[in-house]
């Protein structure tokens, strides 16, 4: 069962769907991209894609973002997603918001309450590496993004070995770490 770490709701446990396609990012993981993330998620305007349970768009919520965006193609993470925002205090349940959609189809309804300045991405780890990448060059190329953007990518340490830095630009690559079957790249879109 996924918790938050540290901040507004530390402690809190969330729920995880049943479906086993669902992978929380690890408690390790997660404090430790935070932990480089220093103090990026405070008043940040958050995209969190492929959410699962929401965790990592809850975890920046709770270290102060002043909204979140959690998206994901499936109705029951959907719905833990929802659940695990009532748990939430109710005063801070409105800067949470969630959004069914399919990627790469979906990338213009990401548009309304644009721009954002964190996103945190954990597609399927099946997703071609594809994906991620258009949406990087849609983001830049449509102002999803709020220069200077964050971008968090957490992936199968083997997907690392399928792009380049170059496949990345106009984003540029902060870092790249692996713990164990996880790996993440920060990324930063400047002006």
């Amino acid at each position: 069962m996924p918790k938050i770490i540290t901040g507004l709701f530390k402690g809190l446990n969330l729920l995880s769907p049943k479906d086993p396609s669902t992978r929380p990012t690890a408690a390790l993981v997660r404090g430790a991209i935070f932990s480089i993330l220093g103090a990026k998620p405070r008043d940040a305007s958050v995209l969190d894609l492929f959410s699962g349970t929401g965790a990592m768009g809850l975890e920046a919520l709770s270290r102060g973002a002043e909204r979140l965006l959690m998206c994901d193609q499936s109705p029951a993470a959907l719905g833990t997603i929802a659940a695990n925002v009532k748990k939430i205090p109710p005063r801070l349940q409105p800067k949470a918001k969630t959004l069914m959609a399919t990627f790469p189809r979906d990338f213009g309804l990401l548009l309304a309450d644009a721009p954002y300045s964190l996103f945190l991405l954990d597609p399927p780890y099946d997703d071609p590496v594809d994906t991620v990448l258009s949406f990087l060059r849609f983001a830049a190329d449509n102002r999803l993004a709020a220069p200077p953007a964050t971008l968090v990518w957490e992936q199968s340490p083997k997907s690392l070995k399928l792009w380049q830095p170059q496949d990345l630009r106009p984003w540029d690559l902060l870092l790249a770490r692996r713990w164990g079957k996880k790996a993440a790249a920060i990324l930063e879109l400047n002006a």
